[in-house]
């Protein structure tokens, strides 16, 4: 039997008799449909079958790891992945959280010197904010293809790197949602790519579960494991919000860990004379507490130490506004 047979049998039978795949049967399956072995509509039912069930670390691990394989080879200190843009109406009213201003916080990380790779999609239409719009306020460049993201890192310490650039399969695979209906298991995948094979990174989602979802991929990868903060983001995005408490999870060198981070908004923090994205002036205080929340989440993958990685988010953060 043919590895996408088995693998349709395996999750698509009755209650008692499906299971999810397992890594191997995972990372077959992928990297046969990359090399043109598996017909589109067979790999789509699969993946429609496996989303109704819940995707399991595993299977998004396989997916992620053959995906990988055949992403050229770059070099980032951060993977900063932003696929789902930032609400811009809530209830018919503008909300107050719409600018992507972890986009700020990922520039002043380079301008430390961290090598930062952003890479995204948002589907031509969709009425969310999305990063890519607000490139051009920080200087930050966009590469035409993976080669052109290590010039521009080499040159610059930030590049934005789309995925229809480096990966354009999967996003065959999210355009699927058009045609079906349903998202699939690749909106998952697509966060945890790592085109840059950074060691240290951030993960941004928004329904339960995906936030240990995430993080425990990255326990499944079979190589370039990256260090990763996995919490529920400001509409999903990879942006932390500083007004919530929440059980975030990480993974690295010391396994899968839950941690539980309180509310740090600071109505007393330092803003700047003006913000680059165009953040009202009422919006200021919310702006710069959500650009140190999530210097500070990615500092964390780094440094293991909430408090030392907030406190070295407030310097940057300072230093910056000075």
């Amino acid at each position: 039997m043919s590895i996408i047979l088995e693998c349709i049998r395996c999750v698509g039978r009755g209650e008692r008799g499906r299971r999810p795949l397992d890594y191997d049967q995972a990372f077959t399956v992928m990297d046969q449909f990359l090399e043109g072995e598996i017909d589109d509509d067979q790999m789509a039912m699969l993946l429609m079958l496996i989303r109704v069930n819940n995707e399991t670390p595993a299977e998004i691990a396989g997916f992620t790891t053959a995906l990988r394989n055949k992403i050229p080879t770059l070099k980032a200190d951060v993977d900063w992945p932003v696929y789902a843009g930032k609400k811009s109406k809530l209830n018919g009213k503008d909300q107050e959280q719409n600018l992507p201003w972890s986009l700020l916080a990922a520039w002043i990380l380079a301008k430390q010197g961290h090598r930062v790779l952003i890479h995204g999609h948002l589907d031509i239409g969709s009425p969310r904010i999305h990063t890519r719009d607000y490139l051009n306020h920080l200087g930050i460049q966009t590469a035409e293809s993976a080669e052109q993201a290590s010039e521009i890192l080499d040159q610059d310490g930030i590049a934005y790197l789309p995925l229809s650039n480096f990966a354009p399969m999967a996003e065959k695979m999210l355009d699927w949602k058009k045609r079906y209906g349903l998202r699939t298991p690749i909106n998952t995948v697509v966060r945890g790519l790592n085109p840059g094979r950074a060691p240290f990174g951030v993960r941004g989602s928004f329904h339960p579960g995906f936030q240990e979802l995430h993080a425990h991929i990255e326990e499944k990868i079979g190589t370039d494991k990256c260090s990763v903060v996995s919490f529920k983001g400001v509409s999903g995005e990879s942006e932390y919000n500083p007004k919530v408490s929440q059980t975030v999870w990480t993974h690295d060198e010391h396994g899968l860990r839950s941690h539980y981070w309180v509310e740090s908004f600071n109505p007393s923090i330092v803003t700047p004379k003006k913000c680059p994205l165009g953040t009202p002036e009422d919006d200021m205080v919310l702006m710069a507490n959500h650009v140190v929340a999530s210097l500070s989440a990615v500092l964390f993958s780094k440094l293991k130490d909430k408090h030392t990685a907030d406190q070295e988010a407030y310097r940057l953060w300072s230093e910056y506004c000075s």
